[in-house]
């Protein structure tokens, strides 16, 4: 099972809905994930505390961060999706 952080600056509406759409998506692709949301400002405790497999940022992360993350904007825009789900999918492998 993978682990996946969802970030947006409060940890709110925007990261719950980037989560619900990775999540459908990743589904369809059969591959069994742990989605939670958080905010950014806590990225960096939560990757030391649980080593996720990645983490899906609505916003610019801190840098140094020791697991591959994403970028989620085409997600919430629709604009380059494709290319977003292949790189995530290509980093969950």
């Amino acid at each position: 099972m993978k682990t996946i952080f969802v970030a947006c600056g409060t940890g709110g509406v925007t990261s719950k809905n980037v989560a619900m759409k990775l999540e459908k998506f990743l589904r369809e692709n059969k591959i069994d994930c742990k989605i939670d949301t958080c905010k950014v400002i806590e990225v960096p405790s939560k990757v030391k505390t649980y080593h996720p497999d990645l983490v899906v940022a609505a916003t610019r992360l801190p840098a140094d961060l020791e697991v591959p993350s994403v970028s989620s904007s085409a997600l919430l825009t629709g604009v380059g999706i494709d290319k977003v789900y292949k790189e995530i999918l290509e980093k969950l492998q």
